[in-house]
């Protein structure tokens, strides 16, 4: 492991050191393509919370953000690096069953991005 691949580790870990960000990269790892209001409504937290929960997330390559229409959607960066690859997985594998994983797809399914985002601004 060579010293941009330690900084990178050590900047994923602490990406993933929060329950809110292990929440939204397991949303957007089983979910299409999320804006900011739809994740909002799912997670329970203010806006700017999110957008600096999503900032985090970005700025350790774990997500990524483009522009469509309106909405500003993000979506779960797929990593060509095996060892990210790899940690994501089991991740994701441990983190499936958990209670509030489940809550929070179930909401999932159920948002509407239509109505949701006409009460607020993406």
């Amino acid at each position: 492991m060579n010293e941009n691949q330690l900084k990178q580790t050590a900047k994923i870990i602490k990406a993933l050191a929060d329950e809110s960000r292990l929440r939204i990269l397991c949303l957007l790892e089983n979910k299409r393509d999320l804006c900011v209001c739809e994740i909002t409504e799912i997670i329970g937290l203010a806006q700017p919370t999110i957008s600096s929960h999503l900032k985090l997330l970005e700025n350790a390559d774990l997500v990524e953000s483009y522009k469509d229409g309106l909405w500003v959607n993000y979506n779960i960066v797929r990593s060509p690096d095996s060892f990210s690859s790899e940690f994501l997985e089991t991740l994701y594998k441990n983190l499936r069953n958990d209670k509030q994983i489940k809550i929070d797809m179930q909401k999932a399914k159920n948002i509407n991005r239509e109505i949701i985002c006409r009460k607020k601004t993406c």
